[in-house]
C-alpha cells in the first residue's frame, strides 16, 4: 500500500481506486506542483521508496506520464521530468496572450457587481499570501483570478481552448510565483487590470492583460537563459 506520508496533507488521500491509478495521480501531482522539478531525474527505486509502493506501479506511471508529455525518456536510459523549453514558453505565451486578451475584451461587456467583488476578493487574498510568503496559495489564487477572467467571456469554446494549456500554465505559474519580485509584479498587474475593468476601460484592461502575460513569459525565458549559462 502507498505510505501515509505520501498521502498526507500535500497529497490528499485517494480511496477506492486501483493502486496504479493512485501512484500515477501522485507522481503527476508531484510534477505539477513542482515537488519534482523540470529536468530532475526520476529513479524508480527512489520514487517507490518515497511513495511507499513497489517499482511496478511507478514504472507504469512513468510510462503514462511520457505519453502525457510531462516526463521524457533519457537516451541513456531512465526518465526525467520534461524541462520547460524556450520554444514552449514563447509559443504558449503568445497563444495565451491572444486568447486571454480576447477573454478580457468579451468579459468586460458582461462584468457584473458579483464578478467584480470576486476579483477584488481574490486580489486582496493574493496580497495576504504574498506577505506571508505562501507560494502554494499564490499559485492557487493566480489560477483562480485568470480562470474567472476566462469564464467572464461567456464562451465555452474559448474556455476549452485555454483549458488545453492548463497543465503547462500551472508549471509556468509555479516557476514565476516562486520569485517574490515576480509575484509582486503579478499582483500589481492584477490590480491594474481590475481597476480598468471597474472603470469600464475595455482597451486598457486588454492592454494590461496582454502586457501581463508577455512579461511573465519574458521572466521565465530569462530564468531559462540564466540556467543555461550556469550549466555551461
Amino acid at each position: 500500500m502507498i505510505s501515509e506520508k505520501a498521502i498526507s496533507s500535500s497529497h490528499p488521500k485517494i480511496e477506492r481506486r486501483p493502486l496504479g491509478e493512485q501512484v500515477f495521480g501522485l507522481v503527476r501531482r508531484m510534477i505539477s506542483e513542482g515537488e519534482l522539478k523540470p529536468g530532475e531525474r526520476l529513479v524508480e527505486e527512489h520514487l517507490a521508496h518515497r511513495i511507499g509502493t513497489s517499482r511496478t506501479p511507478i514504472r507504469e506511471a512513468l510510462h503514462r506520464l511520457v505519453q502525457e508529455g510531462l516526463v521524457e525518456r533519457r537516451k541513456r536510459g531512465g526518465y526525467v521530468v520534461r524541462p520547460i523549453s524556450a520554444q514552449e514558453v514563447e509559443e504558449v505565451t503568445g497563444v495565451r496572450a491572444v486568447l486571454e486578451s480576447y477573454a478580457v475584451e468579451l468579459g468586460s461587456k458582461r462584468l457584473g457587481e458579483t464578478a467584480l467583488a470576486e476579483l477584488e476578493r481574490n486580489v486582496a487574498e493574493f496580497e495576504k499570501a504574498l506577505a506571508a510568503g505562501n507560494q502554494k496559495r499564490l499559485v492557487e489564487l493566480n489560477t483562480q483570478f485568470h480562470t474567472m477572467v476566462y469564464h467572464l467571456a461567456g464562451s465555452k469554446l474559448l474556455v476549452r481552448l485555454i483549458s488545453d494549456l492548463a497543465e503547462t500554465l500551472h508549471r509556468f505559474r509555479i516557476a514565476l510565483l516562486s520569485d517574490p519580485k515576480a509575484a509582486a509584479r503579478s499582483l500589481e498587474d492584477h490590480r491594474e487590470m481590475l481597476a480598468a475593468l471597474k472603470g469600464g476601460d475595455q482597451e486598457q484592461a486588454v492592454r494590461v492583460c496582454r502586457a501581463h502575460i508577455l512579461a511573465g513569459g519574458a521572466w521565465i525565458l530569462e530564468q531559462l537563459k540564466e540556467q543555461d549559462i550556469e550549466e555551461n
